[in-house]
């Protein structure tokens, strides 16, 4: 439990509740809330209580796992309704999708329980996402944290300025971190401040928000929560929480199999990240098997490490997790900013080779043949706040206004094009192949570092 006392809230389906049920016990454990209450409707109840009774969660917890029935919070007919009447102009007499309903009554409940709540404080926490370790909602003296990742929806901040005008955003990183904790007078100063807009159609706070968004902007999932809190309190009462980055592994699914994921992995996983995350549409390809969950590459690399360098494979859309530098001192700024291997169409293999050794040894790497990382071209890279780039079998454009820029430069090769001996000599390969990397991540190491 936390230095203070507070409940939370995870609001959940049937089938969403049924789907994390191996891992409720290290919810319920890892928390830092006094009781946790499944929301959702009568039949997540049901499955609470046979998950107590077959001994899923563990006796010793049992008794700080609750039910408490969504209708109890906020009627879902009755936001239903007002979805459906919003949307009459695509509907034609029709109910909206309850997915669609769901994503903004799901929302609703959590901001509607501070009418129900008596403590200073609750606790919200996304129903498929995992503790890997124990953590405090409150600094040592006792000041509240207000969460923060590295991601931006735009359309979220279009719906804050309608329903509350004046407000926007004021922060580069975003409050939405799979998790909040709630002060309650604020959240219920903030529905106040929402009802008070006369230029919207409603009188309760969520009437107003859906009436704001058109049919299109309705189903396309306009509205967050947890950035309209955060924007709230930043612009409102900018003292009252301490800002803390937050470091969760949203796409866990894409590399951990959810029933086969261990003790040893939350261990490996909890040194970087506080959470894992796995979402619906996420699985294990045959590709991205006996990665993650490796115990030799563990030994040797950080989950950080590894979801950087998978990272650099995504595919334009995907989630990408990114650590801010911001808050951290020059040395450690410089040291965690990126290295981009340049390489040319004849050396890929032997640049994503040196891509894993230095990943091996704590660098932040991009390979030009894995799509960029989050970047969406090779001059996207090269803008960014870089450490050096290493160029192999090709040149490095703009290279004087990056040597301008402090970013190291450095060409890697038996011998470049012009007969001029290059920054880096790469070993050749023996006859099985096999190359000597240690002298070269050394003399690599000792070229960043100068």
């Amino acid at each position: 439990m936390d230095i203070r006392e507070y409940d939370g809230l995870v609001v959940v389906t049937p089938k969403d509740f049924q789907r994390i049920k191996h891992h409720h016990g290290r919810m319920i454990g890892n928390l830092p809330v006094r009781r946790l209450y499944f929301v959702g409707s009568g039949e997540v109840g049901r499955l609470l209580e046979e998950e107590k009774a077959s001994g899923v969660i563990d006796g010793s917890i049992a008794e700080k796992a609750l039910f408490l029935n969504e209708d109890d919070i906020l009627p879902y007919e009755a936001v239903s309704d007002v979805i459906s009447e919003a949307m009459q102009d695509v509907l034609f007499g029709e109910k909206a999708p309850r997915g669609l309903v769901g994503w903004y009554y799901q929302q609703f409940l959590k901001i509607s329980y501070s009418k129900l709540c008596n403590d200073e404080y609750y606790f919200v926490w996304d129903g498929d996402t995992i503790p890997c370790r124990e953590f405090s909602m409150f600094d040592a003296g006792g000041q509240p944290y207000l969460d923060y990742k590295q991601e931006h929806h735009k359309e979220y901040f279009n719906t804050i300025e309608k329903i509350l005008p004046g407000m926007h955003k004021v922060i580069g990183p975003s409050f939405i971190s799979e998790h909040m904790l709630f002060k309650t007078d604020t959240v219920k100063q903030m529905m106040s401040k929402i009802e008070s807009n006369d230029g919207i159609k409603g009188t309760k706070y969520w009437e107003k928000i859906v009436n704001s968004l058109n049919s299109d902007l309705l189903q396309s999932n306009s509205f967050s929560e947890f950035e309209t809190y955060g924007t709230y309190v930043a612009l409102t009462d900018p003292m009252a929480y301490r800002l803390r980055e937050w470091h969760s592994m949203r796409v866990a699914g894409m590399f951990f199999d959810m029933e086969k994921i261990n003790e040893r992995d939350f261990t490996w996983l909890g040194r970087d990240f506080t959470a894992i995350s796995f979402e619906k549409n996420h699985y294990v390809r045959e590709d991205c098997r006996n990665l993650f969950d490796n115990p030799e590459y563990q030994m040797k690399l950080t989950a950080r490490q590894m979801l950087e360098v998978a990272q650099g494979a995504f595919y334009g859309g995907s989630y990408i997790e990114k650590w801010d530098y911001s808050n951290k001192d020059e040395a450690t700024q410089k040291k965690e900013r990126t290295v981009f291997i340049l390489a040319g169409k004849e050396s890929e293999k032997i640049a994503d080779d040196l891509s894993d050794r230095l990943v091996r040894v704590g660098e932040n790497i991009v390979v030009s043949d894995h799509h960029y990382g989050d970047f969406e071209s090779v001059d996207a890279v090269l803008a960014s706040d870089l450490k050096a780039v290493i160029a192999i079998g090709c040149e490095i454009p703009g290279e004087e206004g990056l040597r301008k820029r402090d970013i190291k430069c450095l060409y890697a090769g038996a011998k470049d094009e012009t007969g001029k001996k290059p920054d880096i000599i790469l070993p050749a390969a023996d006859a099985d192949e096999k190359r000597d990397w240690d002298p070269v991540v050394e003399q690599i190491l000792a070229l960043l570092n100068d």
